[in-house]
């Protein structure tokens, strides 16, 4: 009897493993990216005449995990099952990147060498807010400084915000955020032409 009883209970075991697997399954991990794959490059009406160094970007400490943090009300929860494909730090920095030199229809030579004589207008953005709500907006708030290698010139240092609204699903909130931060690209590609010609500028409407 007891051989049976054993058998029996190691079967059991072996069945609750494999619903529990099954169960785990059945909610795969979904990757998402800030980076738009079908996003066409449209010709600057006049190319920049410097290059870019777009720097690593800041973000809030909140929203610092590989998982989508999203707003429910009052709570704000991370989401297993929806993460980022790389550092949120990264896919930000990476689709300004983008934006910027899509806009500016120049070269972003972050970490690369550069010509001793070009000149190259540095970007740094920090993101003190950036925040979802599944199904009704994605939002963030960005404080941004130009600079040029040029001893003459002082940074110019401005805030600027973005909301737009977001549709039902993950896949419409993180849409949502790409067009926050294209149109944050917008706004630093507007001022940067002024400010990489004169050494000073004006900061755009928020």
């Amino acid at each position: 009897m007891m051989p049976s009883l054993a058998t029996g209970l190691r079967t059991l075991a072996a069945c609750a493993a494999l619903l529990l697997g099954a169960c785990t399954s059945s909610v795969p991990t979904r990757y998402h990216s800030l980076l738009d794959a079908s996003a066409e490059a449209i010709a600057a009406a006049s190319p920049a005449s410097f290059l870019i160094d777009v720097q690593p970007v800041g973000i809030p400490a909140q929203v610092d995990r590989p998982q989508l943090v999203v707003r429910d009300g009052g709570d704000v929860l991370p989401l297993e099952q929806e993460r980022w494909i790389a550092p949120l730090a990264d896919e930000v920095r990476a689709a300004l990147s983008a934006d910027l030199s899509r806009e500016l229809a120049t070269t972003d030579v972050a970490g690369q060498p550069r010509p001793p004589d070009a000149r190259v207008l540095g970007i740094k953005v920090e993101l003190r807010r950036f925040e979802s709500v599944p199904g009704a907006y994605a939002a963030i708030d960005a404080v941004w400084s130009l600079s040029v290698n040029d001893a003459k010139s002082s940074p110019q240092v401005c805030a600027s915000s973005a909301r737009e609204p977001a549709g039902q699903g993950y896949d419409e909130l993180v849409r949502a955020h790409r067009l926050t931060l294209a149109a944050i690209a917008s706004r630093i590609a507007s001022a940067a032409r002024t400010y990489a010609a004169a050494g000073k500028g004006v900061c755009p409407a928020n």
